[in-house]
């Protein structure tokens, strides 16, 4: 049963996550790797919650080990029928309801609710708990995607080896978030790709490119955040279905949340940049725009679309060729392509 899979897949990074957690205070008790205050707290904090809700999914699971799922499974129907058609309905009517779960989540929550045996009863924090491995392993089993993803997270591994614990210490948990967008967004474009040929429509050409100093004056101008609306509603119009394009606003905004942690470390994080655009760039085909002149000419464009507004004041002096453009020109012996005067 996905219940049973899933709630042992939780106890084991529930173990996992603990080991880690104690080996970190461990180090830091030794001297070995001192922990700021925050960290501290933080780590300590998080042992506490982990190790309560690793009893939980403990007991929970020891509870299933108990049942004869099979016996269970035959009369499922019939017991939740008899015993279980109240709560079952009041809770999968909750579950519909509740704002802050993908409809992924929602509808694999309400699978496992279908599932369970009489005897076991998961609060909606624990159900979602056991809905969100589920569905982790379900990707799992797609052969081609675990590999894709284990290619990828080597790649980008590769590339940020070198790096200095210093740069980039405040930022390892991106380490494991972005090989996961970048497939998700590596498999979107596939879909994309196929359905445009299902349908006989034109071809996939490509994305367009994104501009540095939309990331870097996010929330500082409107005419980066503009920018950035314009770039995301053309990639919009590339997708297909409604599914397609629900699945670009939950990757452009992760990708766009990377991408402005990443840029407010400075120049601490330009190699860690670098090495995500270049994995990005290998998968997905997306690029960014370091020439002058088209860089100048987007700035523009912004300025024209804005002018109207009473907000565009001191806002046409800020600079389209950032600090981090020049070290990835640099990283790639780019020529640059200057317009005339």
């Amino acid at each position: 049963m996905k219940a049973l899979i899933a709630l042992e897949e939780l106890v084991k990074e529930g173990e996992a996550r603990i080991k880690l957690i104690k080996k970190q205070l461990s180090e830091h008790e030794s001297g070995e790797n001192k922990l700021s205050k925050m960290v501290l707290a933080s780590t300590e904090s998080a042992q506490e919650e982990v190790s309560e809700n690793l009893e939980k999914h403990r007991e929970k699971l020891a509870e299933f080990k108990k049942q004869d799922l099979q016996e269970l499974e035959k009369s499922e129907k019939i017991k939740e029928a008899i015993k279980r058609k109240n709560y079952y309905d009041f809770q999968k009517t909750r579950l519909k309801r509740d704002i802050t779960r993908s409809n992924d989540e929602k509808i694999e929550a309400m699978l496992i609710i279908d599932e369970l045996p009489q005897e076991i009863d998961l609060e909606d924090k624990e159900l979602f708990d056991v809905a969100a491995r589920s569905l982790k392993l379900n990707l799992s089993l797609h052969e081609n995607l675990h590999e894709k993803l284990s290619e990828i997270k080597k790649e980008f591994d590769d590339l940020i080896k070198d790096l200095k614990d210093d740069d980039i210490k405040d930022m390892q948990m991106l380490n494991y978030q972005i090989p996961i967008i970048i497939l998700q967004f590596s498999t979107l474009i596939e879909n994309i790709k196929e359905n445009r040929k299902e349908e006989e429509l034109p071809e996939f050409r490509g994305l367009p490119k994104f501009e540095d100093w939309w990331i870097t004056e996010l929330w500082q101008s409107h005419q980066a955040y503009l920018g950035l609306y314009k770039w995301k509603e053309i990639i919009s119009h590339i997708c297909i279905s409604t599914d397609q394009k629900k699945a670009w606003e939950v990757i452009s905004s992760n990708w766009i949340s990377i991408k402005k942690t990443i840029s407010n470390k400075g120049m601490l994080a330009f190699k860690y940049n670098y090495a995500f655009d270049t994995v990005m760039r290998t998968h997905c085909g997306l690029e960014e725009e370091l020439a002058t002149t088209s860089l100048d000419t987007m700035k523009k464009l912004m300025a024209k679309l804005t002018q109207k507004e009473d907000f565009t004041k001191n806002s046409l002096n800020h600079a389209i060729i950032t600090p981090y453009v020049l070290f990835k020109r640099k990283q790639l012996d780019y020529k640059d392509i200057k317009g005339k005067k």
